[in-house]
Formats: structure tokens, C-alpha cells, sequence
């Protein structure tokens, strides 16, 4: 596949693709083992402390998404700064296993787990603004759909690796601090490969996006210096993006803190490996739908998708409020399988969106003021998640459908509203 430019000729979409699935093979290894972990730690730690440490990681990782990622970004280069901020997903491993070594030491794990999470939040909020960058610059818009649904596949492929090694080990008996200790050796690899992407390969770029550039500016006589990622958060194209931000939020936070807990029967270990299973499932669907998604989001674009989520989540709420979810597995596959279809639509609308709406000297701040509205839905989320609760202590779809499909409806609503032509939009 080619593209042809005024000052280039025929250049390659297919520009830097290798350096965009090795990023998505570095974050399926960083990830496969950290939401694993995360999804573990919902069962095995008090209710209190997983809570608190999930919501405090996406509260720090909205504010620092405000005050420094995208200058630590611009500062360091986006390879560097992926490397750099991969280290803290290690300590917050590391702090899950200290944790679970000391069971029964409620302060002491609140200790370790809290620090940990603030940590986490930085990390964070640098290597999704870092992440986004690279992506949007190696692609360019008219193949941004395609680079990030090939970086999300091969991310999200985690899902399904992830949940499935660590479901044998428990099966073999395995002590779960020792399957918490190989999934954080696992990640070790992830370094690895975001150190040859930072020394050995040259900072992400895309000819053809970059010499159609040129030619645009040709008779400006100035380009505007970046805006703040303060003041991106009110831009009018960033507040119509909200929903969409908030709704991918709430997703994270339900499939990774409430809905594990329909599964709860007398036998723990059981228990743990139904929801890892689970977990896969979640990963296929996810994984299938980051890798087809992104060419049907370049063509048709971003308005059929996210009426597709919000259809889907019409299906998925009504069979978590009448169909009886609790430990009935074949419910329960139902729904991951839909929340796996719908995040993966989601998350490649938003990477396709901020990598379009706005300019290319400004992406970091874009994705930064992004991630912080999706982190501080996250943070809400796990924060009210204790609360939500019924007498039984499983999450009350009462209190959850009502809020998901507004959150859908509202999405649909205000992607159609920013995806209008320019002079339409102008005059709304």
C-alpha cells in the first residue's frame, strides 16, 4: 500500500509499522503482566485496598497527565520516555507481591500498595501521551486507524496469554506469590524491547504525513506555538470527546475491579481461575476487534463505530440486569465478550480522534489532556465501585446500566457533533 506526495512521490502506509507492533509486543508483555495482577488482586487483597490503590493510580495519573507528561514527553523524546516510565509498572508489580507476601497486614499493604499507585499514575500518564505520539507519527491520519488498531492487537493479545499461563499455574498448585513473581519477570521483556526502539531505531516519523505538511503551510507565515494541556482541556473538540473518554473509563474500571465479583463460590482457587479465563475471553474478542477495527475506522470513520458500542452495550447491560449473572459462566462470557468488543471500537476511535483533530505540534498535550479525562472516569469508577455494591457484595446493575448507556448515548451524540466538516462545525 502507497501514497503519493507532492515533494516525495510514492511513499509506503506501511511506513514504520514493524517499529508500531514491536511497541504493541513491548506492551504485551508490560501489560499482560500488570492487569493480570491488577485482576488478581481485586480477590486476593482486602476490597478496601484494591479499591483505593486502583483509584489513586487514575486520580495521579489525570493530574500528572495535566502537569508534566507532555513536557517529560517533548523533554526526553517519546522513546526514551516509554523506557523510562515502564519502570514503574515494575514497582507496582513489585508492591502487589509485597502486599500479598504480608496478608493480614492491612497497613502495611496500604503502605506499600498507595505509594506505589501515586508512582504508577506518573508512569502512566508518560507512556500513554509517549504511546500516542509515536503511533500518530509514524502513521499520519489517512493510516492512523490501521497503526493503532495493529498496536492495540498486538497489546491487547495480553488478554488472552496472560490470564491463561497464570490460570495453569494456579491450577498446578502453584503459591500465588510465585505466579505474581513470574508475571513480573515476564515483564522484564518489555524493556527490552522499548531500550532497541529508543537506541537503535531513529525518532518515530512519517514522510508522506510530513512533506503533505510542508505543502499545506506554504504561505503561512508562522506556525502556532503548541497550546497547554490545561488549556486543551477546554477546547471545544476535547469537551466533545469527553463522553467517549469517560465511557472508555468506566469500561476499564468495571471488566478490571466489579465484574469479577459475580464469580464467587466456596473454592478461592476455582474462583480465581474461572475469572482468568474469563479475562481471555475478554482478550480474544479485544484482540480481534483492535486488529479488523482500524481499517473500517479509516474508511467509514468514527460516526458507525461508535453507534455499533453503543448497541452493544444496549445488549450487555440488559443481559447483566436480567440475566441473572452470578456464577453463571455462560452469562458471564457474554458480557466480557461484549465489553471486549466495545473497548476495542472505543479505543481506536480515541487514538484516530485526537490524532486528527488536532495539530501535529500540539499531539502531546492532545493525548495528555485525553488520558486525563479517561483516568479521572477510571478513578471515579473505582472510588464509587465499594459503594455500588448490594447486600450480597456484587456489583448492582441498577445503579451501573442507567449510567453506561447514557454515557453511550451521550458518546454517539458528541462524536457526531466533532466529526463535522469544519465550516459546518464553526457555525454550531
Amino acid at each position: 500500500m502507497s501514497e503519493t506526495t507532492p515533494l516525495l512521490g510514492t511513499v509506503s502506509l506501511d511506513h514504520r509499522l514493524n517499529d508500531v507492533r514491536i511497541l504493541g509486543v513491548s506492551f504485551f508483555f508490560l501489560f499482560g503482566s500488570q492487569s493480570t495482577i491488577s485482576t488478581l488482586s481485586s480477590t486476593v487483597l482486602p476490597p478496601w485496598i484494591a479499591f483505593r490503590a486502583g483509584a489513586l493510580l487514575y486520580l495521579s495519573f489525570a493530574l500528572f497527565n495535566v502537569a508534566v507528561a507532555s513536557r517529560v514527553v517533548d523533554t526526553l523524546g517519546a522513546r526514551a520516555a516509554l523506557f523510562v516510565s515502564a519502570l514503574t509498572y515494575l514497582v507496582y508489580n513489585a508492591a502487589n507481591i509485597a502486599a500479598l507476601i504480608n496478608t493480614g497486614h492491612e497497613l502495611f499493604q496500604a503502605g506499600v500498595m498507595i505509594p506505589a499507585a501515586l508512582l504508577n499514575g506518573l508512569g502512566a500518564a508518560v507512556i500513554w501521551t509517549s504511546q500516542g505520539i509515536y503511533v500518530a507519527r509514524c502513521a499520519g491520519p489517512s493510516s492512523l486507524g490501521r497503526y493503532s488498531g495493529t498496536f492495540f492487537g498486538f497489546m491487547w493479545s495480553s488478554g488472552v496469554i496472560g490470564p491463561l499461563f497464570s490460570s495453569s499455574l494456579l491450577q498446578m498448585q502453584i503459591d500465588k506469590v510465585v505466579v505474581f513473581e513470574a508475571l513480573t519477570a515476564i515483564s522484564f521483556i518489555a524493556l527490552v524491547l522499548m531500550a532497541y526502539l529508543w537506541l537503535a531505531r531513529p525518532e518515530p516519523s512519517n514522510p508522506a504525513h510530513d512533506a503533505n505538511e510542508v505543502v499545506n503551510r506554504e504561505g503561512d507565515e508562522a506556525v502556532l506555538p503548541p497550546a497547554t494541556t490545561l488549556s486543551l482541556l477546554l477546547n471545544p473538540s476535547m469537551i466533545l470527546l469527553m463522553p467517549l473518554s469517560y465511557l472508555i473509563g468506566f469500561e476499564q474500571a468495571f471488566y478490571g475491579g466489579s465484574l469479577p465479583l459475580f464469580v464467587r463460590t466456596n473454592d478461592p482457587n476455582a474462583d480465581l481461575a474461572m475469572k482468568l479465563y474469563l479475562r481471555a475471553t475478554l482478550g480474544v474478542v479485544i484482540t480481534i476487534t483492535a486488529f479488523t477495527i482500524g481499517g473500517f475506522t479509516d474508511r467509514y470513520g468514527s460516526r458507525p463505530m461508535v453507534v455499533v458500542s453503543a448497541l452493544i452495550h444496549i445488549v450487555c447491560q440488559s443481559v447483566l440486569v436480567w440475566g441473572d449473572p452470578m456464577n453463571r459462566i455462560p452469562v458471564l462470557v457474554v458480557v466480557y465478550a461484549c465489553v471486549g468488543v466495545s473497548n476495542g471500537i472505543l479505543f481506536n476511535q480515541a487514538q484516530k480522534l485526537v490524532g486528527t483533530l488536532f495539530s501535529r505540534n500540539e499531539l502531546s498535550q492532545a493525548y495528555s489532556a485525553y488520558k486525563f479525562h479517561t483516568s479521572v472516569g477510571t478513578a471515579l469508577c473505582f472510588f464509587f465501585s465499594g459503594y455500588t455494591l448490594d447486600a450480597s457484595g456484587v456489583p448492582d446493575m441498577r445503579l451501573w446500566s442507567p449510567l453506561f448507556l447514557l454515557l453511550a448515548a451521550a458518546t454517539v451524540v458528541c462524536i457526531w457533533v466533532v466529526t463535522k466538516p469544519r465550516a459546518v462545525y464553526a457555525a454550531i
